[in-house]
């Protein structure tokens, strides 16, 4: 079976999924992009995680983001030098080299035609999540209460280096400008209008 290579519209997830927050600033958008892809790697394989690419639209005033990272095998594009991710995304639809493995996840009928047109699959992101979740649904097993006689391996200041791995760094802008926030809530209702 031809392994599959997955192309995400990041805030069209994150949209659908419901995991985008009331509101709208540096801080919150950072945490649920987190979020997200937590959620991708715990219900994605991690050999399709090393195929699979999210794109997020960017504000031009967010210097601080890079337009390219891995993050939990996963890359991801931020559309820096694009006026939207949609651009990005149908850029990497064109340039693909194997378009009939490629599956494209958004709710933006622009990027099902330009997916359809290379003979690539369109994945609707409700359609994509509610996959997700049933697929994790049938995974996980009963949660096993923890047993007392075992000895945690960790200790302390482990634990504190793991945590302070994990929580989100104090770099992160938390106040938006007024530039920011109108971009995003543009784009928000670009995404309300487009479901």
């Amino acid at each position: 079976m031809p392994k599959r290579f997955l192309i995400i519209d990041g805030y069209n997830l994150l949209h659908a999924a419901g995991m985008m927050p009331g509101r709208i600033d540096g801080e919150m958008l950072a945490r649920a992009r987190a979020r997200l892809l937590r959620f991708l790697e715990g219900r994605i394989t991690s050999s399709e995680r090393e195929r699979t690419t999210i794109v997020f639209d960017v504000n031009r005033t967010m210097a601080e983001v890079s337009e390219r990272e891995t993050i939990h095998g996963m890359t991801v594009l931020n559309a820096i030098a694009y006026p939207d991710a949609d651009t990005l995304i149908e850029q990497l639809i064109r340039e693909h080299s194997a378009p009939k493995q490629l599956v494209v996840i958004s709710g933006d009928h622009r990027l099902h035609k330009a997916a359809r047109v290379r003979k690539a699959k369109p994945i609707d992101s409700e359609d994509f999540y509610e996959e997700l979740t049933r697929k994790s649904r049938k995974r996980s097993p009963q949660k096993q209460k923890p047993n007392p006689e075992i000895e945690n391996p960790f200790s302390e200041e482990d634990l504190n280096r793991i945590n302070e791995m994990l929580s989100i760094p104090d770099n992160i802008p938390t106040e938006p400008t007024d530039e920011e926030l109108k971009y995003w809530e543009d784009r928000i209702r670009e995404l309300d209008e487009e479901s």
